[in-house]
Order: structure tokens, then sequence, then C-alpha cells
């Protein structure tokens, strides 16, 4: 379990290092960048698989079968938020596919994101319906030891990854967002901040 701990710390910290924009200034808006980033996030998961793999199974929450069931079907509706929010992307650029395009077709080598603010779609209901939809799928689902060091690095990893994300929006478009901020919760649908 320790091996994991450590890998999937050293995995996050390393991913938000380079989507920081701030620290990876010189590269981050390169045409490559984004893509290779997206790659790498991936392969360097492929270790810590590995490791999960060999870890032994014991259960910490095997629910009943009714339960299971439960726990399943709002793992789908979980997984149609998922892909209802993804309309509310350009997941092209997200994953680096349409700064390629541009470096190929144009000639273009740096491609900012266009600067335009979306809340509509699933960004009514949640800021950060990515982190929602990953912390639920973590969490609702029958439960080895070794997924609690999973989820909880992970639940850590993505709340820490919504502030960052707060903090470059902010950066980015001021006072419209913190009027958003204020209107639509961080992570969980539908909780509505206390008037003060």
């Amino acid at each position: 379990m320790i091996s994991l701990s450590i890998y999937l710390i050293f995995y996050s910290v390393l991913h938000s290092v380079l989507a920081d924009d701030v620290l990876m200034k010189r590269y981050y808006y390169r045409w490559w960048y984004r893509f290779f980033y997206v790659l790498l996030s991936t392969v360097l998961l492929i270790p810590a698989w590995i490791i999960y793999l060999r870890l032994p199974d014991y259960y910490v929450f095997n629910p009943p079968l009714f339960l299971k069931i439960l726990l399943y079907l709002i793992d789908i509706l979980v997984l149609f938020f998922g892909y209802y929010a993804s309309k509310s992307y350009d997941n092209n650029f997200f994953l680096g596919i349409e700064q390629i395009r541009y470096f190929f077709k144009y000639g273009v080598k740096e491609v900012k994101p266009e600067e335009k603010f979306i809340k509509s779609g699933a960004l009514k209901y949640v800021r950060h319906p990515y982190y929602f939809a990953g912390i639920m799928l973590l969490w609702l689902r029958p439960l080895y030891y070794k997924d609690l060091v999973v989820n909880i690095i992970f639940t850590i990893y993505f709340i820490l990854g919504a502030i960052n994300e707060e903090r470059k929006l902010t950066r980015k478009f001021g006072e419209e967002y913190l009027r958003y901020k204020k209107e639509v919760p961080m992570i969980i649908p539908f909780l509505k901040r206390r008037k003060d």
C-alpha cells in the first residue's frame, strides 16, 4: 500500500505541476504540449494500475446485492452526467487534438483557448462536473482496502485541482467568475451556499 500511495502522490504532484499555466508558461500553449500532457498523464497511470493489481483484495465495503445494484445504477447516472458535462467543453482542445490540427493545417506554433466564460449545461449545476463525476465513481461501489488509498488520494487531488482551476478562472474572468462562484456549488451539484 505504501508503494501505491507514494506513486499516486508523485503522479498527482507531477500532473498538477504540468497542468499549471504559470509554472509551465514556457511550454503551456505550444501546439504539442497539451497532447503530450494528456498522453504522459495516461501512460503514467499504467504503473499505478500494475501496483494496484498486485495488492491483495480485502473488502472494506461489500454491500448486499440490492445495494450493489443501486450503486451501479447511480454510477450509470453519473456517467450520463459526465457525458452531459462533456458537451460544455471543447474536448478536442482539452485533449490537445485541436492544437495539433492548427499546427499542421496553419503552421500555428502556439494556440490559446478561446476566452469565453461558459456556465451553461452541467456548469449551471456544478463548477467542476468532471471532478464531481470522478469522485462519485471512485466511492459509489464495493471497495477493497487498497481502493481506500486510491480514493482518498484522488479525492484530495480532485479537490485541490478544483481549487487550482478556480484560481486560474478567477484570474482569467475576474468579477464574472466570482459571481458565478456565489451562485453555483464547486463540486457537489445542487448544494447551495447559505446566504449571509
